[in-house]
């Protein structure tokens, strides 16, 4: 889900004539909504086969951050 959040924010800003690196060190907020992971839910099953930075890639509550720090805000 958060490649997908983040293609799509790209998107919104190409579509908006607006300049990722525009917004670089901005006082832009990022909010997001995520309803559930199937794949987090699969890698559930294995944990201990699963890396750490892994985890954070599928964390619903690491997702708005993830495309601040993607856009240097």
């Amino acid at each position: 889900q958060q490649r997908l959040l983040l293609e799509t924010s790209w998107e919104a800003l190409e579509h908006a004539g607006i300049p990722p690196a525009a917004l670089h060190g901005t006082r832009t907020g990022v909010y997001t909504g995520l309803s559930t992971s199937d794949y987090a839910a699969h890698l559930g099953r294995a944990a201990e086969d699963v890396e750490a930075h892994r985890l954070t890639g599928v964390a619903p509550s690491v997702a708005s951050g993830r495309i601040s720090y993607v856009l240097g805000l």
